[in-house]
């Protein structure tokens, strides 16, 4: 039994090392546009090894569109506790930066804008605008209907116009 445990372990750690070099590239910028730069590479590990691990991963036609909904759900869950954490902190003292300039001033609003895009918004913007991808595959990579990938893309657009606008 403990033989047999080892073997699907390095099974599995090879499985994994396999899927990680191919897909780590696209994930880890994927993951970096939804939890930051210093989370993505937690995100990207993390989504591998669940899909890796899961029970269906082997049966699965379209492995590239499985990772990245799982990477997707992974910031959509970070994306929630950061959220109730941010509450809470707020709640203890509130935070007031004074940019210096015009520049960082726009800075602070344009992120503050993407952050407050939800993870699924923030999705299909890099899907769409990063990634190039066309509505239908990105509907598919997210598992998603073409309509709820033209909402999402809508809502997201109608946010960002008046802050992007005024930023010229």
């Amino acid at each position: 039994m403990l033989l047999a445990c080892r073997r699907l372990g390095s099974i599995l750690s090879a499985e994994w090392a396999r899927v990680y070099a191919a897909e780590s590239g696209r994930l880890i910028r994927l993951a970096t546009l939804l939890v930051g730069p210093s989370d993505a590479p937690d995100v990207t590990t993390e989504a591998v090894a669940r899909a890796v691990r899961s029970s269906a991963w082997a049966t699965i036609t379209d492995q590239r569109s499985y990772l990245t909904r799982t990477l997707v759900n992974l910031a959509h869950d970070r994306y929630r506790q950061a959220d109730r954490r941010r509450r809470r902190e707020t709640k203890v003292a509130q935070l007031v930066i004074a940019p210096s300039t015009r520049e960082e001033a726009d800075a602070v609003r344009v992120r503050s804008a993407i952050r407050s895009l939800s993870p699924a918004q923030l999705a299909v913007v890099y899907l769409r605008f990063w990634e190039d991808l066309t509505t239908s595959r990105i509907a598919e990579v997210l598992g998603i209907s073409e309509g709820s990938v033209l909402r999402h893309l809508h809502r997201a657009k109608r946010h960002l116009r008046p802050v992007l606008e005024d930023d010229s």
